[in-house]
């Protein structure tokens, strides 16, 4: 459905001479957060560990937009040091970032291997940690920031299937509002979305592994109380927004993305 607000010409600058990272930009809801960020006027780092992010890169050159690939596993400090430094390197400085990188394999406590866990938490816990490690100097250089964090309706609990990944995205929660509290001295506010059922090229691999056909998903879908699952577009508009300036106020914050879903959580 088109949205005549996000396709308003004024918004075309909305960050204007702004520099951003998106971790997991390369795919599902990263790739919509680099497209609305780009398409605003910032110049976007990508990183993502897959090589996708290239040709997705020079896909968004071809249109004008002002973005850079770096291969990033967020799991290697080094890694997550040099993105930063591209950004300063080839930009200026940071701005924002998006920790979207993660993972969501299906496993209860008893399916959880070690292994498992700890792949789990070292993408999704300890990469978002690293990352915001080794932006906040480069954001404090510039006088303010953003970070916004992509977490998780099962941040709260989550469902049993999701055991690890749950637990991995409730201490992104509780990161937020640590770090929130902790850097407001530095004018840098971080704020968590939590997207509900995300239809994304991953997910759908997951549902058509598990027996379950397009269809379904969309079934299934129809009994959110807004009526269909969620878009990685969709929760990328509210990331957009919290990382722009008519969101100044705002850090600390979870925001869910979920077409009511959560109401029944």
């Amino acid at each position: 459905m088109n949205d005549p607000f996000w396709e308003a010409k004024s918004l075309e600058h909305l960050f204007r001479g702004k520099i951003a990272i998106v971790t997991g930009g390369a795919k599902g809801i990263g790739k919509a957060i680099v497209k609305q960020l780009a398409e605003r006027g910032a110049s976007v780092v990508i990183a993502d560990i897959t090589a996708d992010g290239q040709e997705f890169c020079e896909h968004l050159k071809s249109e004008g937009r002002s973005v850079a690939f770096i291969r990033t596993d967020v799991r290697d400090a080094a890694d997550t040091q040099a993105m930063v430094s591209m950004a300063e390197t080839k930009y200026g400085g940071l701005d924002v970032l998006i920790n979207s990188a993660g993972i969501f394999p299906r496993a209860t406590l008893l399916e959880t291997t070690e292994e498992l866990w700890d792949k789990i938490m070292d993408i999704n816990l300890k990469g978002v940690y690293q990352s915001c490690q080794a932006a906040v100097p480069a954001m404090t250089k510039r006088g303010a920031g953003v970070i916004v964090n992509i977490g998780s309706l099962n941040a709260d609990g989550g469902a049993p299937n999701l055991f690890a990944y749950a637990t991995s995205k409730g201490g992104v929660l509780t990161m937020t509002k640590n770090l929130a509290r902790a850097l407001s001295k530095h004018k840098i506010r971080v704020n968590c979305v939590h997207p509900g059922w995300v239809v994304t090229e991953g997910e759908i691999e997951i549902q058509r592994a598990q027996g379950s056909s397009d269809d379904w998903v969309e079934t299934e879908g129809s009994k959110i109380p807004l009526g269909r699952v969620q878009t990685p577009e969709d929760v990328s508009k509210t990331v957009v927004f919290l990382a722009s300036d008519h969101a100044d106020q705002i850090t600390g914050q979870a925001i869910s993305v979920d077409g009511g879903l959560g109401l029944y959580y």
